[in-house]
């Protein structure tokens, strides 16, 4: 294992860089980020997600390496930077993505995304026994919370209910494969030749010891309990730990410099929080990419086992962070325009064309705040926190005659800030404060308007990140910086500059307010009808 050096690096040197890759759920991001936090080239590539019968959902990690391959030599080629400048590569990813690989890294299969809930019936198997506890047997529940922190889902769209499908319904794979591994653990092993994981990136396997920050061990009891073998899983390293240096043949590939080290991969929320400067503890972030999430630092292990709310180990010594991972987000924006505007079918509205988010956003301004009654639920995969129904799904109420498109954007934007409310209150119990205001990144961020909608909804000051859409791979390359000594954890949370700060609207707080409440109630009193449709 290569040591790192925590000695703080001399500060006259010429600007260092870091290659970013960055595995979301529609895509890659690969971005070359100078010591500033300055992003001097990106490039993306899309992945695409095989939706299957039964809940499946899958991505193909060959086409992950090839476009991450792709992504990255266009960066630095249109960089012009001198390789021996740039001092590391790393890596953040979704999450609850499991490839089975083989030997030499190469997998077995697609990845079972974090949209699949196949593996839902035998988690529910696992978990079961008396006294049942919101489906749990007690005594499992608490063995598993207090080695991990977390539970499996009843939905199954969590890492270990992924194993437990391939167990079960692809022996054949479970037999021949090596180890189970994340996205950016994946990664890491492609660029390095090692397959190593840590603490942190196994956590949604719930197999791995998190009592303690910086464990390196695999819980026998919990692995037990879920009928796994433990030569299933990769190695683990440091949760600051550096894997090693690139492969020279990946090296050569990518136009970089042999010694070029790769650093332990990283959660893409995890990233974001980092890569919006929210590096001290209670600093909270919203994150609006293709999912849905609320995060921030904490100093101390809990578990909200009733809201799904955990904490995970962070690759800062001693700190973990709030796992508030809501789902679907941005991809309810996607879903709208593809399906209700842009659909490649008989009505033939043209394809989507590349100011699509603009011009959404466009119309969404156009309708009053509330949307005249229109709501919209952005359950189109079941809802996680701070509320897990497999069942859920999304849809628009209360429409009119007199509804327009208009209406049907805004609520769309309406619907997810409503969603970051109903997780706000358990957030602020959960780290025993209140959040007085949060910083708004991904995507979403982009949007002067749902800026102001999530200030009202919320009733706090949203912090508009200068650059929300590099968000994920800038925190991950100040990740590296840090552990490389190049930069320090307060230097990075003065280098994310705030565009604009927007403060509630008062005169909408009343409508909100209602539509808020009735938001909960759809939930609430559709709970029935979700199971009658959806249940498998």
């Amino acid at each position: 294992m290569i040591e790192k050096n925590h000695e703080r690096k001399s500060a006259s040197h010429s600007t260092r860089y870091v290659l970013a890759i960055d595995l979301g759920t529609g895509g890659f991001k690969a971005a070359l980020v100078a010591d500033n936090g300055k992003v001097v080239a990106s490039a993306s590539e899309k992945v695409s997600t095989l939706l299957l019968p039964n809940g499946g959902a899958e991505q193909d990690p060959k086409e992950w390496w090839r476009n991450a391959k792709k992504a990255a030599k266009e960066v630095v080629n249109q960089s012009g930077v001198q390789p021996e400048d740039i001092v590391a590569v790393s890596c953040d990813s979704q999450w609850s993505v499991v490839t089975p690989v083989d030997e030499h890294g190469e997998p077995l299969m697609n990845a079972v995304h974090w949209l699949d809930s196949r593996g839902g019936p035998y988690n529910q198997k696992i978990i079961k026994g008396f006294p049942p506890v919101q489906g749990y047997g007690l005594l499992k529940l608490l063995k598993w919370i207090k080695l991990t922190g977390l539970a499996p889902t009843h939905s199954g769209a969590d890492s270990l209910g992924h194993v437990l499908f391939i167990k079960n319904e692809r022996p054949d794979i479970y037999a021949k494969t090596y180890k189970f591994l994340e996205p950016m653990d994946y990664l890491t092993s492609r660029l390095t030749g090692r397959i190593t994981a840590t603490q942190k990136t196994m956590a949604p396997f719930m197999v791995s010891e998190n009592r303690q920050w910086g464990s390196m061990e695999y819980s026998d009891a919990l692995l037990n309990l879920a009928g796994l073998s433990k030569d299933k899983f990769p190695e683990l390293i440091p949760n600051d730990g550096i894997v090693g240096p690139l492969k020279p043949s990946v090296a050569k590939e990518l136009g970089l410099h042999p010694a070029t080290q790769v650093i332990a991969g990283i959660g893409d929320s995890n990233a974001s929080a980092i890569g919006s400067g929210a590096v001290e503890d209670f600093k909270t972030i919203i994150y609006i990419g293709t999912s849905l999430y609320m995060t921030c630092h904490i100093p101390f292990k809990k578990t909200d086992i009733t809201h799904i709310l955990t904490s995970i180990p962070s690759p800062f010594k001693s700190k973990y962070y709030l796992f508030g991972e809501q789902g679907v987000g941005g991809m309810c924006v996607e879903f709208f325009l593809k399906n209700f505007i842009y659909p490649d079918d008989e009505f033939d509205t043209g394809p989507k064309p590349d100011d699509a988010y603009e011009r959404f956003n466009t119309m969404a301004s156009q309708a009053p705040a509330g949307s005249e009654g229109v709501i919209f639920l952005p359950w189109l995969n079941g809802s996680i926190v701070p509320c897990e129904n497999p069942d859920a799904r999304g849809g628009f109420m209360n429409l009119s005659l007199d509804t327009t498109r208009s209406h049907l954007s805004r609520a769309v934007m309406e619907g997810l800030a409503y969603n970051n409310r109903w997780t706000m209150g358990p957030a602020e119990k959960f780290i025993g404060r209140p959040i007085e205001n949060f910083r708004f990144s991904g995507g979403g961020a982009l949007s002067d308007l749902w800026c102001q909608i999530h200030a009202d909804v919320l009733g706090v000051p949203i912090h508009q990140i200068d650059d929300p859409v590099h968000t994920t791979v800038r925190g991950a390359a100040f990740l590296a910086f840090i552990l490389l000594g190049y930069r320090s954890i307060n230097e990075v949370r003065n280098l994310v500059k705030i565009k604009r700060a927007f403060v509630p609207d008062e005169s909408n707080k009343e409508i909100y307010d209602k539509m808020y409440n009735q938001y909960r109630e759809l939930f609430n009193r559709n709970k029935k009808i979700f199971t009658a449709l959806n249940k498998q």
